[in-house]
């Protein structure tokens, strides 16, 4: 079934009006990698020895004919008492890769050893912040609005983090830059999405973020480049201020418009998406009347507050059920509770291949090139394989080959051959983060899709705040422990998958009441179906004795 809203958009084909807001995310998108996946170079774990002072000298933690260990958090100290243990203070570290990084000049090792791992994680953690609440935000005052802010901050504060002396305001700048990460991406794909035909949606869904690898990819040619941190992040985030002035071009949804019961203003969107897109619209009249029916379809599912309480009780009462709402009925919940354990698997996978290069025994640069360029086949050949496949089948041939190549890492040794099957395994799981975004937003209706996506978005970042001291601490144990630990989460993503409906060729639920109302019908069409076939075969039985 066709949704008026659907019907609307496909007359308005997709044009330069659409064309604004698909180049502004890919280009934004590829501003991105640089900081969420900045730990990377920023705090590479680094050879280092203690820097012992004049009155001590070494301890020795092994010795034999091969090798000989200096302890590197403690040396020895002769005291009145005699020889003392202490703890080091400053440390000497290898230059050979990187000249500066935050690593060796905020000495995050030993006991330190903690600020490598929450330097990359506090930047997720202000991204789980950002999550439920910017879907609140965005459903209830615009996704323009929301995005131009996000954008605008991230940007701005981007640019300062080189100029930062010490370490605490720059983990408050990551935690910020955080905040806005699900900001200025998921809001915009959102309104995309919003703004896109369904014939058009699976190749906007796709390739608005192709740009990420580009990004993704040049962030390890800068790092080799530019090998002192501050330097890096002073010439790294420049581009990014050239977006905020295309937000000035950039129109409002009108799908949500429309929902919110703004037509006025839907209607000078839509004409002049007609007008950039070169298409004809019906009067204005009958697109009045139009956003009225679209409107009343949303309008019984609606959360309305009693009457008589207070203000700030409506608030929060309204927030709450709100909320709720992503769960309160069957079909919904099921659809919420998958999607969650998918972008969850995501997070995890997704950051744990693409910060663990250093345990495969490979450069850092050609790791981080190499994952970027296994993203191109993932994000390309997805878009033929939703359109023939499906959303839900194409995510499960990905989870699933990410997860044998993943676990077969138990039976490789370290080497070239383990960092092939790694980069395999980043390929197949880049398609499936994208395959998850697409199907969640195809799957979330438009009252709740920010709110929804937004929410899957803060799962995804609780895997990705773990991920780092699973590396850290896993990796430190077994080479290939994280990489296996992503595996065998993919097959259980995998399962997941058979829980959610497909979602090709179908139309954009506007609300609650009519996604549940489609599953209904085709409830029934199925018992139906059923009943006929049960019906033909016992004709069939009877003519036989016949």
């Amino acid at each position: 079934m066709v949704s008026k809203s659907d019907t609307l958009l496909e007359e308005l084909g997709c044009g330069k009006w659409n064309l604004i807001v698909i180049l502004l995310i890919g280009y934004w998108s590829a501003q991105i990698p640089a900081h969420s996946l900045g730990g990377t170079y920023l705090t590479p774990s680094l050879e280092h020895s203690c820097k012992i002072p004049g009155d001590g000298f070494p301890i020795f933690t092994e010795e034999n004919e091969n090798i000989t260990t200096v302890e590197a958090c403690w040396y020895n100290k002769n005291t009145s008492e005699g020889v003392e243990k202490v703890p080091c203070t400053e440390w000497d570290f290898d230059n050979s890769t990187f000249l500066t990084t935050l690593t060796s000049e905020f000495q995050m090792v030993c006991e330190k050893e903690y600020l490598r791992p929450t330097f990359q994680s506090v930047y997720f953690i202000g991204a789980l912040t950002a999550a439920p609440i910017i879907g609140f935000l965005s459903d209830r005052y615009g996704r323009k609005t929301v995005m131009t802010v996000g954008i605008t901050v991230y940007s701005t504060l981007a640019n300062i983090i080189c100029w930062l002396p010490n370490l605490p305001p720059i983990l408050a700048a990551r935690f910020i830059l955080g905040l806005m990460h699900p900001t200025s991406l998921a809001v915009p794909y959102t309104l995309a999405m919003e703004q896109s035909a369904p014939r058009h949606r699976a190749a906007v869904g796709i390739l608005t973020f192709l740009p990420w690898i580009i990004g993704y990819f040049t962030w390890a040619g800068q790092a080799y480049l530019i090998k002192e941190w501050r330097w890096l992040m002073f010439s790294v985030p420049i581009p990014s201020l050239l977006a905020i002035p295309v937000l000035w071009f950039v129109d409002e949804s009108p799908r949500w418009l429309i929902q919110r019961g703004y037509h006025d203003r839907a209607l000078k969107v839509l004409k002049r998406a007609a007008r950039l897109n070169k298409a004809k619209l019906p009067p204005d009249e009958e697109l009045l009347t139009l956003m009225k029916l679209i409107q009343t379809e949303g309008s019984e599912s609606k959360i309305q507050p009693q009457q008589g309480t207070s203000q700030f009780r409506k608030l929060l009462k309204t927030m709450g059920e709100e909320t709720i709402i992503l769960v309160r009925t069957p079909v919904m919940r099921r659809i919420t509770v998958s999607l969650y354990c998918l972008f969850l698997v995501c997070g995890i996978v997704y950051y744990g291949l693409s910060l663990s290069g250093g345990d495969l025994g490979t450069d850092p640069f050609i790791y981080m090139a190499l994952s970027g360029l296994m993203e191109i086949p993932g994000s390309t050949v997805t878009l033929p394989m939703i359109n023939i496949l499906g959303r839900r089948r194409s995510n499960i041939i990905c989870f699933l080959a990410t997860g044998v190549s993943l676990l077969l890492l138990t039976f490789i040794p370290k080497g070239w051959v383990a960092t092939t099957m790694a980069l395999l395994g980043k390929m197949t799981i880049s398609a499936a983060y994208q395959v998850v975004y697409l199907h969640a937003t195809e799957l979330f209706p438009t009252e709740v899709r920010v709110r929804g996506l937004g929410t899957s978005v803060m799962v995804s970042k609780t895997g990705s705040i773990i991920v780092p001291y699973i590396i850290n601490a896993l990796g430190a144990i077994y080479w290939w422990g994280p990489s296996v630990l992503c595996g065998a989460l993919s097959v259980l993503a995998c399962v997941v998958c058979f829980m959610l409906p497909e979602t090709l060729r179908a139309a954009l639920p506007d609300t609650v009441a009519a996604l549940e109302m489609t599953a209904q019908m085709q409830k029934r069409e199925k018992i139906r179906n059923k009943e006929k076939s049960a019906a033909m075969n016992q004709d069939e039985i009877a003519s036989f004795s016949i």
